[in-house]
Parts: structure tokens; sequence; C-alpha cells
């Protein structure tokens, strides 16, 4: 049996450019988060506001990127326009500059017009800070992280990268400071923005209770890098430097992501209920 519930990868979008002759590139991570506004429609099912979700530093290199999704045995991209005919930006970020987030209200409804394979992550899915103390979510807890690495995301469909790793550091201040935590998995380009999923456990050390549902704990923001030096045999001096990955991420809690939604939720009973995502 899996861990990962399978429509998870559903949820995650491949970000991509067109190179040329309309052949297109995975360059980032994406994923769709849902966000309740508290009422109800007409069947009396609660109504959810639906968003993209995805690194500011992804949204700030481009005027334009396409979105993938699957459909069946093949996929679609759709194109989205990341700034107006005014040069203004039409994503939001969060407040904090040093936050690497970005969001972006999602056509919901096109996409279940084309009938595509999407998913979304209800808040219920979501663990924020607080949930995370109080389930004793910490270090050493396995976690998976969802994207395209390398640009990694099939041909005819999108195939989203699962990889594993655990929790490395995740304390207040760390995330007060950097806004962010540590996993420890390899991570590379085009992983920007994917999310990160807790592994659910099957047992756990006496005296405490596992956790025993797949839960949202973040997105990926960067890879941690160290440098080394080459020096010269002759003189000894330095010649050149070399910038690697450590093999650790940093990772912005979801709360940040709800910073950024919930002033864009519309207010209770206005028109705007009926809005994408409803």
């Amino acid at each position: 049996m899996s861990l990962l519930p399978s429509v998870f990868l559903d949820a995650v979008v491949s970000i991509e450019i067109e190179k040329q002759d309309r052949e297109f590139l995975s360059i980032a991570t994406g994923f769709l988060v849902g966000f309740s506004i508290g009422e109800k429609n007409d069947q009396g099912e609660p109504i959810f506001h639906i968003f993209l979700v995805t690194n500011r530093h992804v949204f700030e290199q481009y005027s334009n990127v396409a979105l993938r999704f699957n459909k069946g045995p093949g996929s679609k991209r759709y194109g989205l326009k990341l700034v107006n005919d005014k040069g203004e930006k039409r994503w939001h970020a969060h407040p904090n500059k040093d936050v690497d987030v970005a969001v972006i209200p999602a056509a919901i409804k096109l996409l279940k017009n084309d009938q595509m394979d999407y998913f979304w992550f209800p808040e219920e899915s979501m663990a924020f800070r607080d949930r995370i103390k109080s389930l004793g979510i910490t270090q050493g807890d396995e976690i998976f992280v969802l994207g395209f690495p390398m640009g990694m995301a099939g041909k005819e469909r999108k195939y989203v990268i699962v990889r594993g790793g655990i929790i490395a550091r995740l304390d207040d201040e760390i995330i007060e400071t950097e806004h962010s935590f540590i996993v420890d998995t390899p991570v590379f380009p085009g992983n920007s923005g994917g999310p990160v999923i807790l592994k659910p456990a099957i047992t756990s050390i006496k005296g405490t209770r596992p956790v025993d549902k797949a839960l949202l704990v973040g997105l990926v923001s960067s890879y941690i890098t160290y440098e080394e030096t080459a020096c010269s045999v002759q003189t000894g001096k330095p010649r050149v430097v070399f910038v690697k990955n450590s093999g650790l991420a940093n990772v912005v809690p979801m709360d940040y992501v709800r910073d950024v939604v919930i002033p864009l939720l519309p207010k209770p009973g206005s028109a705007a209920n009926t809005l994408p995502g409803s």
C-alpha cells in the first residue's frame, strides 16, 4: 500500500516556458491549494477558492509561463500571463520580500470543463505551525518531495518525480528568522515550488502516537550550497571555487501561503463567491 495518496500527484503542476517551435521546458513546480470562504453553495457544499502556489523567485523571472496538466493518456498546457498590459504583476507575493511564496488564483472551472485530471490540497490536508506542534512533527520525521527536478516532466504526460527525505531542522527560531525550515533530501533546479508532504507513520516510539495521515507541510524554496576551493599546486593559492549542493534544502511553511491567500478571499455574502473554485 502506498503511503502517498495518488491524487496528490494530480495537484502538482509543471511550470514551463516555450523554447522554440512549440518545445517546452519545465523550469519549476507548482501545486493547487483550496481555502474555504466559510459559506456553502446551493447544494450545501462548502465553497472553496483554489490557488496555484509556487516560489516568488520563479514568477519574478518571467512575464509568461505555461501550466501543464494531465488528461487521460495525454496532457495539456495552459498559457499564464504573469504581467498585464500595464506591466503590473498578476500574481501575489508575501508582504515580506524574504518569504519565497507566490500565489495566483486558479481558473478551476476551466480545468473542470476540459475534464483535466486535477486535485487541490484542502486546508484539512495542510499542517500549519500550530498543527505541527500539536501532532509532534519534528526532526527525523520522513517526508516526500514532489516536483520536476532538472526539467524531468515527461513527454506525453506530466510525470511527477517523488523523492524521499527527512525533516532536518524544524524550530521556531529558524522559521521566524529564515522563514523556512530544513529538510535532508537532494533537490535541484525544477524542484522550486514543489510540495513537501509528511510521510504517514505506521509505528511510533512508546508514549507517542504516530501521524497516520499524509499532510502538506510546505513548499521547496532552494537547496543549500557549500563551497570547495581548488588551490594551485605550485603556489598554494586558491584558483577555483566550486559551489555544490549540500543535500539540504529550505522549505517554506504553509503558514506563509495562508498569509498571502487570506486577504484574497471574498468577504462572506459577496458576489465574488461564484468565482473560480466555487
